[in-house]
């Protein structure tokens, strides 16, 4: 544990001062604790702070709430403070991002800009870049940290004599800059770490769809990308054999049963399907016993040791009425590999806009996005299933899962979809599943 002396002031929200004094300064990997000379400890979690910055002999600490500890007369330990301090906040952040089990592969320094359509307002300033095998953090020290899924990056451009790296997703442009030296290297290992990810995705396909010729699977792998769902009937346009295959291979055999009775409650045309590949660091496969804590057991793990190297899963519209084409306001998540232990309910779009999927031509168009957004936060949480159906109290108040009430506070999605969860069917029985089924669709309307 750190430990160092100093000077602090506890500032309101408006700046003023509401307490200060000597004190003493604490923390650990998850814990900060300041003890005055005169008063009571305060303590919090790291994933607490939205910004760690240092300047002119002052650090300055700004939690979630608005409120602000600023630390002065730090002495010879000032330097020392500011770097063990940022660094730690800044491993908490990654674990809040629920990214500290995914294989690192370099860091960087440098400044960053997001824009886009989907950006609130353009988020700009220094940051520390984390390159993992399939992800990219951006832990700035002045603004709340993000990620980025690599499967999710559609193009990589490198301006050599600008020394600035431009990443394009979706409608979303992140920019990078002041690399220096290191510019080209980190446009090279982004760029090695994708077409890693795009040639294990494509062998993955290729295991699943062995008849596809070489121009389908490249058809395929462009619309079934690693970690993100398409429309079966996208796939089916490729190769009518497609569907059949992911119903043969990617569905085990004891949850065939739950599967073939959410097909023939999708709305006709509607559903979808993804895989997410299952590395050795996955929080999945390799911290079982956290998420093994259940009583029950039932929804333990979302892969465990002896699973497949692929999660499979199944996004299913239901629909209105059994065997129509109208969706009703609610999707099932099946995932359908060895590891699923239960389907998941959610609302397809708040209730005031349920009237939208009853309109044939606006309809699919809705679905979509909503599929879609979904799918991005289950994969924002490396398909955990815990952030999404623990109760806010139990989130709230277990130790184990507190870095997730974090992220549900960090990511407004992540809040998005747990208010839009109607619930979960565990697959015990057929019979006993049915009837969980009709008790959470029964909500659907509410």
């Amino acid at each position: 544990m750190s430990d160092f002396q100093g000077k602090f002031q506890y500032l309101a929200q408006g700046g003023a001062v509401a307490q200060e004094g000597a004190c003493r300064i604490h923390w650990d990997a998850q814990t900060f604790t300041l003890t005055p000379t005169a008063g009571a400890a305060l303590a919090f979690d790291l994933g607490d702070l939205d910004a760690v910055t240092a300047a002119d002999w002052e650090i300055r600490l700004l939690l979630y709430m608005g409120r602000t500890i600023v630390f002065r007369q730090l002495g010879k330990s000032y330097e020392t403070l500011a770097h063990d301090l940022t660094e730690a906040y800044r491993n908490r952040t990654v674990q809040c991002l629920l990214l500290e089990d995914m294989a690192e592969v370099a860091r960087f320094s440098g400044t960053f800009e997001l824009t886009g359509n989907s950006v609130e307002e353009t988020q700009t300033g220094s940051a520390e870049i984390r390159l993992y095998k399939s992800n990219l953090a951006v832990l700035p020290a002045a603004a709340k940290s993000f990620q980025w899924r690599l499967a999710d990056i559609d193009q990589v451009t490198l301006d050599s004599a600008a020394y600035e790296v431009r990443l394009e997703s979706g409608d979303s442009r992140l920019k990078i800059t002041r690399l220096a030296k290191r510019t080209e290297e980190f446009a090279d290992k982004v760029q090695e770490a994708m077409d890693a990810l795009a040639t294990s995705s494509a062998q993955a396909l290729h295991g699943m769809f062995p008849f596809l010729d070489p121009d389908q699977l490249q058809s395929c792998a462009s619309l079934l990308r690693e970690g993100r769902s398409a429309p079966l009937t996208k796939l089916a346009a490729i190769d009518k054999q497609i569907p059949v295959a992911l119903a043969a291979n990617a569905v085990d055999k004891d949850l065939k049963p739950y599967y073939d009775q959410l097909m023939a409650c999708a709305a006709s045309g509607m559903e979808y399907a993804g895989f997410k590949l299952i590395r050795p660091e996955d929080d999945a496969a390799t911290s079982a016993a956290e998420d093994d804590s259940d009583s029950d057991n039932i929804d333990a793990a979302d892969a465990d040791a002896g699973a497949p190297e692929t999660l499979y899963w199944f996004l299913l519209p239901m629909a209105a009425k059994r065997g129509g084409s109208t969706p009703a306001n609610v999707v099932a998540w099946e995932a359908s590999s060895r590891s699923g232990r239960a389907t998941y309910f959610f609302r397809l779009v708040s209730p005031e806009r349920a009237s939208e999927l009853a309109d044939p031509a606006r309809a699919a168009s809705v679905v979509d996005a909503a599929v879609r957004r979904l799918n991005m936060v289950l994969a924002m949480l490396n398909f955990r299933r815990r952030p999404i159906y623990l109760s806010n109290d139990e989130l709230a108040m277990d130790p184990r899962f507190h870095r997730y009430a974090i992220a549900a506070r960090r990511m407004p999605e992540v809040r998005e979809v747990r208010s839009n969860f109607l619930g979960r069917a565990l697959h015990t029985s057929p019979e006993a599943w049915q009837a969980q089924v009709e008790s959470i669709l029964s909500k659907a309307g509410s």
